[in-house]
């Protein structure tokens, strides 16, 4: 049958077909909003192909992966010029593939040297014996070694991708009298690394000090600035002030939670107290308020649930993970202030503070309340009732949505930004890329454009999923599923279903509200844990981790003590006993001046990485 060629138009865009790439199919893209046009103004004229690799939470067929990818590309290709070859992977399998190209990178490196080696030998026997060593003597040396082909050196393979722009003739899916012209897309190599995901902060800096990861922050300065609009500043702040400069971008989500203190509404206002003064558990108002709704109201419990002490760090120190617990039990720590921060971006920050924990009375004053509390019955088991005056709930800005109508929600404590936050889910772009700014692009649109963050986390509409009026999704099939976590901007996606529509409204204005963890990204360096580091950087006093396991021991004898305390006299004994005793052993750790206990090291590492500047006396 006769064909017609046509020019591309848009109803033909809308039903183009496969054409022979190396991973995906082509087509048009969405249009695009304000915030991403930056973005594509950057884009390249040029052709490119890169290669991403994403975790699947379960193994992705043949058949799926290539319609994900057609309509992954549909975007990527109208804004950018760019095919993106995207490679599902399981996690248990994810970095032995990541470090399998590495791996490739590192044997194609040495092929090339070994070719230009031989290509140079080669070159100066054919010139001793009087051969000239010409463009046909070179296809010739070339042609009998076919393994070195790719490492010719010719004007049109130096510099960045420079696949000569070609188009070629598909034929119109559902229209097969039409074909139409399209671009080329160079394939992806077997070698190649572009785009991949980190996990934590552990990964991250293994990675940077293989050289592995490019540094990102002269795209976040340019044609990735917009990111700064869709990332919250706290994880930008800590992902660049952790390493000295910016190698991956977090994928932005709600962070951390609310610790709320609820206030019957109804019972505040009948027995006429300020809910603005009842800031806390052992607030004056709390207690006379408690004990008010206990005479008067049987049918209300005074507090429903446990009371959580609350702004208190411990420094429960792992000697096998090399990180300190902040919400551990421990005889080392100390009370902080509502709100206060460790933020990389701030230049007058105090460093975090260790202290016999048992000696600090904002937390022994709250261990004394709540046992106060159980000794007059104040405090009723969760399930026994749905009827209250105070309830302590964690979670996220939208527990305003939930008990804001009947509750006041007075915050203890602010949602903290933690290490994982940061850093367990971010991508990155690795140092064997085609090309930093055109992978960028990619990640840039991932963090806000909504139609492209919804295919790599949702797959094809109407063929993985569906999209309610609401704009809420619902799956049709398990065939593709992604982590909401791990494949983009948490905010620019479709919400799903049984997620709250409104989630992403709330969870934007808990990261205005969030506070950085004071230990986030904290290890004990090498030379103290290490006898030969130790020898080698002349550390003559390593850390005692056998005192830190003898206070650890101690402290869950303590802690067990405290929560099985039967009244506020035992608990008083158990308190006073605990700071008459005070051991050695805490006393030494908490101090700065000492050397080599985890307290001096820690003081030691936050001014060295710059996070704290003393100042001068």
């Amino acid at each position: 049958m006769k064909k017609r060629s046509i020019c591309l138009f848009l109803a033909a865009v809308m039903l183009v077909a496969t054409f022979l790439s190396s991973c995906s199919l082509g087509g048009s893209g969405e249009e695009t909003n304000d915030a991403t046009k930056d973005v594509i103004n950057e884009a390249s004229n040029s052709t490119m192909t890169l290669s991403m690799f994403v975790v699947a939470e379960k193994p992705v067929s043949e058949e799926t992966a290539a319609l994900v990818n057609k309509e992954f590309n549909k975007i990527t290709k109208s804004a950018f010029k760019t095919q993106v070859c995207l490679h599902f992977v399981t996690y248990d399998e994810y970095y032995k593939t990541i470090e399998g190209r590495v791996q490739a990178n590192a044997d194609r490196e040495e092929l090339a040297k070994k070719a230009a080696n031989e290509f140079k030998i080669a070159k100066q026997e054919a010139k001793a014996e009087g051969i000239a060593t010409d463009k046909l003597w070179e296809d010739q040396w070339y042609a009998d070694h076919p393994d070195y082909i790719e490492f010719r050196v010719t004007e049109e393979l130096t510099g960045e991708d420079t696949t000569a722009e070609e188009t070629i003739l598909v034929t119109v899916e559902g229209a097969e009298d039409y074909t139409i012209s399209e671009i080329k897309y160079p394939q992806e190599k077997d070698y190649q690394l572009d785009i991949i995901w980190i996990d934590s902060y552990d990964r991250y800096m293994e990675y940077i000090e293989k050289d592995w990861l490019s540094r990102l922050d002269d795209e976040l300065s340019g044609g990735s600035k917009k990111l700064k609009e869709y990332i919250s500043p706290a994880l930008l702040a800590w992902t660049k002030w952790s390493s000295s400069g910016t190698y991956a971008i977090p994928n932005n989500a709600p962070i951390g939670q609310y610790t709320y203190m609820l206030l019957n509404k109804k019972l505040v206002e009948k027995y006429n107290y300020n809910p603005e003064t009842i800031t806390g558990i052992y607030s004056e108002d709390c207690g006379s308020f408690l004990a008010d709704i206990a005479k008067y109201e049987p049918d209300y419990a005074p507090v429903l649930g446990e009371i959580p002490v609350t702004n208190t760090i411990f420094w429960s120190y792992d000697a096998e993970t090399n990180k300190v617990y902040t919400d551990k039990f421990n005889l080392m720590g100390d009370s902080f202030a509502l709100g206060r921060t460790l933020d990389p971006s701030v230049t007058t920050n105090a460093p975090a503070s260790a202290k016999s924990i048992m000696t600090v009375s904002a937390y022994t004053d709250q261990l004394k309340t709540i046992q106060k509390f159980k000794d007059a019955g104040y405090i009723k088991p969760e399930g026994s009732t749905d009827k209250f005056a105070v309830k302590i709930v964690k979670g996220g800005a939208e527990l305003e949505k939930e008990y804001g109508d009947d509750y006041y929600l007075n915050i203890l404590e602010y949602p903290r930004v933690t290490e994982e936050d940061i850093f367990s889910s971010m991508f990155a772009v690795t140092t064997f890329t085609r090309s930093v700014r055109r992978s960028m692009q990619i990640v840039t649109y991932l963090n806000t454009n909504s139609d492209l963050r919804n295919v790599l986390q949702y797959g094809v509409e109407n063929t993985h999923y569906v999209k309610g009026l609401d704009g809420v999704v619902q799956r049709l099939n398990d065939d593709y599923m992604m982590n909401l976590r791990h494949t983009g901007n948490e905010f620019v996606a479709a919400p799903e279903e049984g997620m709250d529509p409104d989630i992403w409204t709330y969870g934007k204005k808990q990261n205005i509200d969030v506070k950085a963890g004071l230990l986030n990204c904290f290890r004990v360096p090498l030379k103290y844990i290490d006898a030969e580091a130790a020898a080698r950087e002349k550390v003559e006093t390593m850390l005692d981790k056998r005192q830190l396991e003898n206070i650890n021991r101690a402290s869950e004898q303590i802690y067990e003590k405290i929560q099985n305390a039967a009244s506020l006299e035992e608990l008083e004994k158990i308190i006073d006993q605990a700071t008459s005793t005070e051991s050695t052993a805490v006393r030494n750790q908490i101090s700065p001046r000492n050397a080599s206990v985890l307290y001096s090291i820690y003081y030691e590492w936050v001014q060295d990485m710059r996070l704290y500047i003393p100042t001068e006396d």
